[in-house]
């Protein structure tokens, strides 16, 4: 029953995120292929949002 409640969650978590960012894209008038993920501070494209996650903590940390 956890895991079931998980994986729902993790689900409900992903769609808001992706919801989120075509709101951004629309906001900014970019249009973006399903799937891609654009990082705000550079424009790279990534296919995957732990992808941008791990770019955004590596790439453009602030110390």
């Amino acid at each position: 029953m956890r895991s079931a409640f998980r994986r729902t969650w993790r689900r409900a978590v992903q769609t808001y995120h992706l919801a989120c960012a075509r709101d951004d894209a629309a906001k900014r008038k970019i249009t973006i292929p399903s799937g891609v993920w654009v990082c705000d501070h550079c424009a790279e494209a990534l296919l995957e949002l732990n992808a941008l996650r791990e770019h955004v903590r590596t790439q453009h940390a602030y110390i």
